[in-house]
C-alpha cells in the first residue's frame, strides 16, 4: 500500500478510525478499515516508540463503548457485549482479589494478623465466581497485575485455577474450600524473602537456593502457627514435590503427597509460566501444557495434569489460532467431552477476510481442527489490542 497520509501518533484522539488501512511502515498492518484506535493503543505505540502511522485513508471518530483504557484484562474488538460484560465483572473482581490478597500478606508481615475465617469466606466468593465465570476467569494471560507484587498477582491466579480443576475432580465442599485457602497462602513464606531471589533469573548462589526452598517449610510453621487445619499446611509444605521423589523439602513420592499439594504443583507451574515476569514475556498457553504434559508422572501427577488440560483445553481459552482451513480465530471455550476441540470463534475466513460478525465452531471436524497456535505478528493483524496488550507487559 502507498503511503500518502503521514499521522503523527501524538495526535491521535482514543476513538479515531481510518476509513482504510493503517500502517506502522511498508509491510506492518496495525489497523483494519474501520477498527477505531483506543487509548490502550496509543499508550503502547509511544512505549514502543513509534512516531507516526501511515494511511491512505482519512480519520474521523466514532463512539466504541466499553474499547477504552484501563481495566485488568483488556477488552478486544471481537468481544460481543456479552463476553465484554462477563470479562468487566471478572477483571473488576480480579482487582478485588489483589486488592484483598495483598492487605493479607502485608497484615501479617507488620501486624502478625492472618484471620482464618476472612480467608475461608473469601474463598467460597472465589468458588462462585470460577463457576459462574469460568471460560473468563481461566484466561490467566490476559490478567494484568495492575502494579501489585509478582507473589500477590500469581496467588490470586493460582488460587482461580486449583479451584477450577478442583471443581473437576469433584472434590467436596469443604475439600475445595481447603484447596483454594492453601493455594491463596501456598506462598506465604516467600513474602519474608527477598524480591530479588524470585523476580531475577539469575544462577542463584547456594544459600539463595537453601532460602528459596526452604519457603515451603516457613510456610507450613506459619499456616500452622495461625491454626490452620493440617491439610492446608500440608498443601503449603508439599506443593514443591514431585511423583518421582525429586521435588522437595522431603523428597516424598506419588500418593505420600496431597492431592491439593499435586493441584497446587502443576497449577503453579502453569500460571507461572504463561505469565509475563520481569526478565522475560508470558509463554503462549498451548506450549506450555504441552511441557508439562513431558513430564506427566515425574513432576506432576498424571490425573492432576488430566484435570487441568479439561479445564484449559489443549489450546486454553483466549488463545489465538490457526485452523486445518487455513481460517484464524479465538479459543472462546474448552469442550469437556474433548480437550483437544475446544469452541472457537472464526475472526478471519480460510482467504483472509475478516468476518463482521464472528462466528463459533466446535474444532473437531477436520478443516474446522486446530493446525497451530498464531504468531505474535499474525495476532497483531487480526486483532492489534490484543496483540499490544502482550507487548506492552512483556
Amino acid at each position: 500500500m502507498q503511503k500518502t497520509n503521514e499521522i503523527a501518533i501524538k495526535t491521535l484522539a482514543p476513538y479515531t478510525y481510518f476509513n482504510a488501512p493503517v500502517l506502522l511502515d511498508d509491510k506492518y498492518l496495525l489497523l483494519t478499515e474501520n477498527i477505531p484506535v483506543t487509548e490502550n493503543l496509543i499508550k503502547r505505540l509511544h512505549k514502543w516508540r513509534f512516531t507516526n502511522l501511515y494511511t491512505a485513508g482519512q480519520s474521523s471518530e466514532q463512539p466504541f463503548p466499553g474499547l477504552g483504557g484501563g481495566g485488568v484484562i483488556a477488552f478486544t474488538l471481537n468481544q460481543n457485549l456479552k463476553e465484554q460484560e462477563g470479562i468487566k465483572d471478572v477483571a473488576q473482581f480480579y482487582n478485588e482479589m489483589l486488592d484483598f490478597t495483598e492487605k493479607r500478606f502485608t497484615d501479617f508481615v507488620t501486624n502478625n494478623k492472618l484471620p482464618i475465617q476472612l480467608i475461608t469466606e473469601t474463598i467460597k466468593n472465589v468458588i462462585e465466581k470460577v463457576k459462574n465465570r469460568r471460560n473468563y476467569i481461566l484466561r490467566m494471560a490476559d490478567m494484568q497485575a495492575g502494579g501489585k507484587s509478582y507473589i500477590v498477582a500469581h496467588s490470586v491466579k493460582v488460587t482461580f485455577l486449583c479451584i477450577a480443576v478442583g471443581m473437576h475432580m469433584r472434590l467436596p465442599p469443604h475439600k475445595l474450600i481447603e484447596l483454594g485457602i492453601s493455594a491463596l497462602l501456598h506462598e506465604i513464606g516467600m513474602v519474608r524473602l527477598p524480591p530479588h531471589l524470585y523476580l531475577s533469573d539469575k544462577v542463584l548462589s547456594h544459600e539463595e537456593k537453601r532460602a528459596i526452598t526452604a519457603h515451603t517449610v516457613l510456610g507450613f510453621k506459619i499456616l500452622k502457627q495461625y491454626d490452620f487445619p493440617m491439610p492446608v499446611c500440608l498443601a503449603v509444605l508439599e506443593h514443591h514435590e514431585h511423583p518421582d521423589g525429586t521435588g522437595y523439602p522431603r523428597g516424598i513420592k506419588d500418593e505420600q503427597i496431597s492431592l491439593p499439594a499435586k493441584i497446587i504443583g502443576a497449577c503453579s507451574s502453569y500460571t507461572a509460566l504463561v505469565s509475563r515476569r520481569p526478565y522475560r514475556g508470558g509463554r503462549e498457553g498451548h506450549s506450555v501444557l504441552m511441557e508439562l504434559l513431558q513430564d506427566r508422572g515425574k513432576m506432576y501427577d498424571d490425573a492432576v495434569l488430566k484435570a487441568l488440560v479439561y479445564c484449559l483445553s489443549l489450546y486454553p481459552v483466549g488463545s489465538y489460532v490457526a485452523l486445518q482451513s487455513g481460517a484464524k480465530g479465538i479459543v472462546a471455550e474448552p469442550n469437556i467431552e474433548n480437550p483437544k476441540a475446544p469452541m472457537v470463534k472464526v475472526l478471519v475466513s480460510a482467504s483472509g477476510t475478516r468476518h463482521k460478525d464472528p462466528y463459533l465452531i466446535k474444532s473437531e471436524d477436520a478443516e474446522k481442527q486446530i493446525d497451530r497456535p498464531l504468531t505474535r505478528e499474525e495476532i497483531l493483524q487480526i486483532d492489534p489490542e490484543a496483540a499490544a496488550a502482550a507487548e506492552l507487559e512483556a
